[in-house]
C-alpha cells in the first residue's frame, strides 16, 4: 500500500512540475522583452541606425580615387590637400565617407532634401545622391588646397537631366543638413562642374570643400503651393519628435524634414507644398526607452493641420516601415 502511494506522489510531483514548467514557458511566449535602447533622443536614434562611415586611404601627392559600397567614386588629384595651416600634405591620408541614396536612408541619417533656392527661399530637392567625404591625417582635418577641388561620382536613378545641379550641405543645430546650389547652371555647360555619363548611367560634378555634398534639382511645380501645421500634442514626447514628409518623382526621392520649433503646432515652410500632391508623413519619437512611430499617406491640402496616432515598434519594425518607402 505504501509503495502505492509513493508511486502516486512522484506522479502528483511530475505533474506539478510540468504544468509549472509548462505555464512559465507560456508567461515568457506572451509577454515580449522590451528592447533596451543604447539612447534617450532622436539625436541618439540617428547616431545608432543612420548609415555609417566608409573608411579608406590614399598618398595625397599622387592622389587617388576610392569607391564606396553603393557605387559613389571619389577623386582626389595630386597635392591638392592642405592642412589648417594652409601647408600643402603629402604621404599616407585617412578618407572616410558615407552615401546616401534612398528615402530610408535621409531619415535614418537626418539628411533630407530642403534647400535654399537662388532667391533665398525655403525649398525642397529631388536628390540623386547626397556624399559626406572627411579627410584627415594623424587625426587633423584636412580641406581642399584653393584653386583645386576633387570630384563625386554617383550613380543615376533618374538618367539625364539637365536641371541637375551641385549643391553642398550645411549641418544644422539638429543634426539635419540645408542644401545649397554651388553653381547656377547644370550639365551642358561646360563650366557647370557637373556632367551626365550615359555608361554608366551617372552624374560626375565639382565639390571644393570636404564636408556633404550631392546631385540633386529643384523641385519644380508649377500650380498652387501651401502650408501645413503639424499638431504634436498627441506624441508621447513633443519635443524628440522628427516629422518627415516624402515623395518620388522619376525615381528620385524627396525628403522634406519639418523643422520642430518647440512648440504643440509646427509648420512645413510656409507656401512651399505642392497643393494636390500625394505624400507619406513619417513622425518618430523617443520616450522612456521606447520609440514610437507614426505614418500618414495624404494627399496636400490648403492650410490643412494634421495630427498622427503614434505605435510603439521596435527598432527593427522601424526599419522595415521605413524600407517600404525606397
Amino acid at each position: 500500500m505504501n509503495t502505492l502511494k509513493n508511486i502516486f506522489g512522484m506522479i502528483l510531483v511530475l505533474l506539478t512540475a510540468f504544468l509549472i514548467s509548462s505555464c512559465s514557458k507560456n508567461d515568457d511566449e506572451l509577454i515580449p522583452q522590451q528592447e533596451i535602447l543604447g539612447y534617450q533622443d532622436i539625436l541618439g536614434f540617428y547616431e545608432a541606425n543612420g548609415v555609417q562611415k566608409q573608411d579608406f586611404t590614399i598618398d595625397a601627392t599622387t592622389g587617388g580615387t576610392i569607391t564606396g559600397e553603393d557605387g559613389t567614386k571619389i577623386i582626389f588629384p595630386p597635392n591638392s590637400l592642405v592642412d589648417s595651416d594652409g601647408n600643402l600634405i603629402g604621404g599616407t591620408v585617412d578618407v572616410s565617407i558615407r552615401e546616401i541614396f534612398t528615402a530610408s536612408q535621409m531619415i535614418l541619417s537626418n539628411k533630407p532634401t530642403n534647400a535654399v533656392n537662388f532667391s533665398s527661399e525655403n525649398t525642397f530637392l529631388l536628390s540623386e545622391g547626397e556624399t559626406e567625404v572627411v579627410v584627415t591625417q594623424n587625426g587633423n582635418s584636412l580641406d581642399m588646397a584653393p584653386g583645386t577641388f576633387y570630384q563625386v561620382q554617383v550613380p543615376s536613378a533618374g538618367g539625364e537631366d539637365n536641371d541637375m545641379l551641385p549643391f553642398a550641405g550645411t549641418v544644422t543645430n539638429d543634426g539635419g543638413i540645408v542644401w545649397n546650389a554651388t553653381r547656377d547652371v547644370g550639365i551642358g555647360n561646360g563650366t557647370s562642374g557637373i556632367a551626365y555619363n550615359a555608361a554608366p548611367s551617372s552624374y560626375i560634378y565639382d565639390v571644393f570643400e570636404t564636408g556633404w555634398s550631392n546631385c540633386d534639382k529643384f523641385y519644380a511645380y508649377p500650380g498652387a503651393k501651401t502650408t501645413n501645421y503639424i499638431n504634436l500634442t498627441n506624441s508621447p514626447n513633443a519635443t524628440e519628435t522628427a516629422v518627415y514628409l516624402i515623395f518620388e518623382e522619376n525615381n528620385l526621392p524627396a525628403v522634406v524634414k519639418i523643422f520642430n520649433a518647440g512648440t504643440p503646432i509646427i509648420q512645413s515652410y510656409t507656401d512651399s507644398l505642392p497643393v494636390g500632391l500625394a505624400v507619406t508623413y513619417v513622425v518618430i519619437t523617443i520616450e522612456n526607452n521606447q520609440q514610437y512611430l507614426a505614418i500618414r499617406n495624404v494627399i496636400i491640402s490648403e492650410e490643412e493641420e494634421l495630427s498622427f496616432t503614434f505605435e510603439p515598434k521596435t527598432t527593427q519594425e522601424i526599419l522595415d516601415v521605413l524600407a517600404l518607402l525606397d
